[in-house]
């Protein structure tokens, strides 16, 4: 009896939600870290989630462009705006 109640506990943290992972990468402008949500090479097309942590704000954004490089994936996004075009150098995946 006493197991089972030690084991409730471990059951239900690993039932619980786990955040959606994170793509980490660049901003080839500013050198600013990024990550992209999901944590997926995008199509063109696709929005993605940015979060740039300098100045940790989220911003939804339209890919327009993908370049698999050897080590690397460039990701060229769109501002919600469209006043913006950022290219984001991501980790090789």
């Amino acid at each position: 009896m006493k197991k089972s109640l030690l084991l409730l506990p471990c059951c239900v943290c690993l039932l619980a939600e786990t955040p959606a992972a994170a793509w980490d990468g660049f901003d080839a402008e500013t050198t600013e870290l990024v990550e992209i949500t999901p944590d997926r090479v995008p199509s063109r097309g696709e929005t993605v989630e940015v979060r740039t942590y300098g100045g940790d704000m989220t911003e939804t954004c339209l890919v327009e462009s993908v370049i698999r490089n050897k080590r690397t994936v460039e990701v060229t996004v769109r501002t919600p705006r469209g006043d913006k075009r950022r290219t984001l150098v991501m980790e090789g995946k």
